[in-house]
């Protein structure tokens, strides 16, 4: 069970390898501007691994996307749940 931890955008390399190696039990957590997967309710991720996947609530805020994030009602963790989720899983793998 590994947490991937997105920081690039969704359209970037980085989202790429990571959406290849994400497993059956792993988690995903967007941050920095990775939330901006939140403008792009088809990217591919959200069908792969919809229930495990999170953007963290103080990036989507600066950059002006949690309204849209809770319009399309998709799970946000603020950093107190970004560090629980670093002890559920095993491991932490992020993806530059």
């Amino acid at each position: 069970m590994i947490l991937h931890i997105l920081t690039k955008a969704p359209d970037s390399s980085a989202s790429t390898q990571m959406q290849q190696a994400i497993g059956d039990q792993d988690a995903v957590l967007l941050i920095e501007e990775a939330v901006t997967a939140a403008l792009d309710p088809s990217w591919a991720a959200w069908q792969q691994c919809h229930t495990r996947i999170f953007l963290l609530s103080e990036d989507l805020i600066a950059r002006g996307l949690a309204s849209i994030a809770a319009g399309n009602g998709l799970p946000t963790l603020e950093m107190d749940g970004f560090v629980a989720l670093t002890e559920q899983y095993e491991k932490t793998v992020t993806w530059y």
